[in-house]
């Protein structure tokens, strides 16, 4: 008995890869990582730069924006106070009388006594005011006493409103009609010069009622 074998199947052919297909299972090169990186370097640069810039114009806002802050503040508070001035002297609390209004006392360059509207009153207390303005270490302080004729124990409210180098006050007198200091009356309006920090001098002039 002869046995005979064949093959049932066909040889695999071999197809070599080419070049082109080797590159590709290869990845990137060592150019095309070298420029991705400089371009990384460079794009990072750039960001860093605009972070920087937007950094250094917030550290510079900011400042003068709360600086433009208190001097609104203290604008309004000083219109507020001299509408409502009003000529009524008062007793210190250690008895001596002080007038009305005076400007340029020492530290407190402005000193008076005004009216509280009567929406604003509280009936516990007077409808009068004293408000003190003082140059303290180149900041500008306001003090409110609710009982105008005080005592050692009279207690008042203390405010830093403004960081200012200097304060300048001219009255206009209703006796002369001119410009100057103003003593023993009223004045008329009070022309009020702020000296700041990068902005110079800032004047307003304020009616007196």
């Amino acid at each position: 008995m002869i046995l005979s074998c064949e093959p049932n199947a066909q040889m695999t052919k071999i197809i070599p890869l080419s070049n082109t297909a080797l590159s590709k299972q290869q990845g990137f090169t060592l150019l095309e990582i070298v420029i991705a990186l400089a371009i990384f370097s460079v794009m990072s640069m750039m960001a860093y730069a605009g972070l920087a810039a937007m950094l250094d114009a917030r550290a510079s806002t900011v400042p003068r924006a709360q600086q433009l802050a208190q001097l609104q503040t203290t604008l309004y508070l000083l219109n507020e106070d001299l509408s409502q001035v009003i000529k009524r002297p008062i007793r210190d609390q250690l008895g001596s009388s002080e007038p009305a209004f005076s400007i340029g006392r020492g530290n407190e360059i402005l000193v008076f006594t005004r009216t509280v509207p009567s929406w604003l009153a509280n009936s516990s207390e007077t409808n009068l005011l004293r408000v003190s303005y003082s140059l303290e270490k180149e900041a500008l302080y306001r003090r409110v006493w609710t009982i105008p004729d005080r005592t050692q124990q009279t207690e008042y409210r203390r405010r830093k409103l403004l960081v200012t180098q200097g304060v300048t006050i001219k009255g206009f007198s209703a006796k002369t009609k001119t410009w100057g200091e103003v003593v023993g009356e009223i004045p008329q309006a009070l022309d009020i010069s702020f000296k700041l920090d990068g902005l110079g001098s800032v004047h307003r002039t304020f009616l007196i009622h």
